[in-house]
């Protein structure tokens, strides 16, 4: 159990850097878009547009980072099998399709977006088949407990 928890906690831990490095590209992201627009040939509207999207994708993947830090913290506290972990499962699904489908339309401007949105649908598909049976395994503990 003790080789669980470790890993949980450094999950926790990796997914708060990611976070701070999620904030650090809110405010660096316009200094590197005019750095890379520079290799490039984008128009303005086309930068601006790609600015919106992205901050659009932060707010998403904010909440998401969100669920899985709820996530973590309940699993250390030891509620693995608990509705509430299904609940923050789902949210990361949905946020992982939304950044899947703005990624998307993001790709009729600038082509390479489109592998990550694949990769982000796919990232959706795999937390779905995740979200199912973590559903299917906390309805059998529940009539579990409710067994004398």
């Amino acid at each position: 159990m003790e080789k669980q928890k470790f890993w949980a906690k450094v999950t926790l831990w990796v997914e708060r850097g990611v976070g701070a490095l999620l904030v650090a590209l809110v405010f660096l992201l316009p200094a590197i878009l005019r750095c890379y627009i520079g290799f490039l040939f984008m128009l303005e509207w086309e930068q601006q547009l790609l600015t919106g999207l992205f901050y659009c994708c932060v707010v998403i993947i904010g909440w998401a980072l969100w669920n899985l830090d709820c996530l973590l913290r309940g699993i250390l506290a030891g509620e693995v099998f608990v509705r509430k972990n299904v609940r923050c499962l789902r949210w990361v699904q949905w946020s992982c399709g939304l950044v899947s489908l703005i990624t998307g339309i993001a790709g009729i401007i600038y082509i390479p977006l489109i592998a990550l949105a694949v990769i982000m649908a796919f990232l959706c598909l795999t937390i779905s088949v995740v979200s199912h049976v973590m559903d299917a395994a906390v309805t059998i503990r529940e009539e579990n407990d409710l067994t004398i």
